[in-house]
Formats: C-alpha cells, structure tokens, sequence
C-alpha cells in the first residue's frame, strides 16, 4: 500500500502544468497554473479538518517529492520512436513545382504508383482525406484498396482539431488496418497534405 500511494504521489507531481488538477492544490504545487475558488490554498482550517479527499494527502505528500519530472520526455512515449527506428522506410513523393508540366508528370506516377499496388498481392493502397467543415467538425474518411477492391471504408467525425489533425487521424485510420492485414510488404498512402503527412516525424508537436 506504501508503494502504491509514492506512485500515487509521483504521479500529481508527472502531470501537466495545465492540468485541472493543478488549480486544486496549494498554490506552491500549482506550477503557476490559476487556482479554483475552492482550491485547498483557499479554505479555512475547518473547512480544510472537514474535508475528505486525496487532494488533502497530496498536498502533505508533495513536499517530500524532491525530484523533477518532464511527462513530455520522449523516453516516455516509445511509441514515437518507431519512425526514428525506420525512417528509411518512409518515402515521400510530391511534384518538384507548380507547373502544368511538373503537376501532370506528378500525376501520372501517382496512376502508376496506385496500379502497381493493385497488381501485387503484398501491396495495399490507402486512400485518405480529412478535413474541417462547419462549426468545428472534421472528418476524416479513408478507403484501403488491394486486387483493384476495397477492402474496407470508414468515415469519423470529430470535433475541437485543426486540419493537420483530421488529415493525420485519417491516415492512422488508415495504416492500422492496413498493418493488420496478411503478407503485406508495402503500402502506399494516397493524400492531398503531403505537409500533414510528414508530421509523423515530428512526434514532439503532433503526438498523432
């Protein structure tokens, strides 16, 4: 139980300075975030002798944790190592300008790329758009096609995300099913946001 309640502890002082929580502690465990009118730095001392929640014991317990924490510390996030682990396997392909003669030679390679996924057995072809439309609502649509069929097609919704989000949402969408189908060694993922899609490098800003 000792051991259970230090990582209870760990884990307040692990959190976000924007956490909710934070606005509930005493103000030198507030890491400068505003606090709550009914925050514990607030109460009097018999509102504080009556009052029965964890927030009370952390407030103790906190003074006591001298070591300090980065919850965004990428030993934190393994998953966001894995295109450092195989960049390599990433290629992307734009046109090298704007003009009609670049955009149409860009064109057809993309025609090309998507038939040779569909004349292979181990290539898959992933199909992704996201977007914002009115009052906040993205949506991210993606449709994976392998043996000149679709395969499977899924349309979400949500709310409160910028384009760069509903575009990346779309392509996780996307891979996962992708990965999880059988013997396949390459898959191509069709967008309009090449600059969306490069921000899977960029794990730090964009978690997605």
């Amino acid at each position: 139980m000792r051991k259970l309640n230090s990582r209870h502890h760990l884990r307040y002082s692990s959190i976000l300075s924007s956490h909710a929580i934070n606005s509930l502690l005493d103000s030198q465990h507030a890491k400068n975030h505003p606090l709550y009118k009914a925050a514990t730095s607030k109460l009097i001392n018999k509102q504080r002798s009556n009052l029965k929640s964890p927030i009370k014991d952390v407030n103790k317990r906190l003074n006591g944790v001298r070591d300090c924490y980065n919850p965004l510390f990428p030993l934190f996030s393994p998953g966001s190592r894995v295109v450092n682990h195989f960049s390599s396997r990433f290629s992307f392909h734009s046109p090298p300008s704007s003009s009609n003669e670049d955009l149409f030679h860009h064109l057809w390679n993309l025609d090309q790329a998507f038939r040779s996924s569909q004349i292979s057995p181990h290539n898959i072809a992933i199909i992704v758009d996201g977007g914002i439309k009115k009052l906040q609502v993205a949506t991210a649509v993606m449709h994976i096609w392998t043996d000149n069929s679709i395969v499977r097609c899924l349309q979400v919704n949500s709310i409160n995300v910028t384009s760069i989000e509903a575009e990346l949402m779309a392509i996780c969408l996307g891979l996962i099913p992708a990965i999880e189908e059988e013997n396949i060694h390459n898959i191509i993922v069709i967008t309009n946001s090449i600059a969306a899609t490069k921000k899977i490098f960029e794990s730090k800003t964009d978690p997605l």
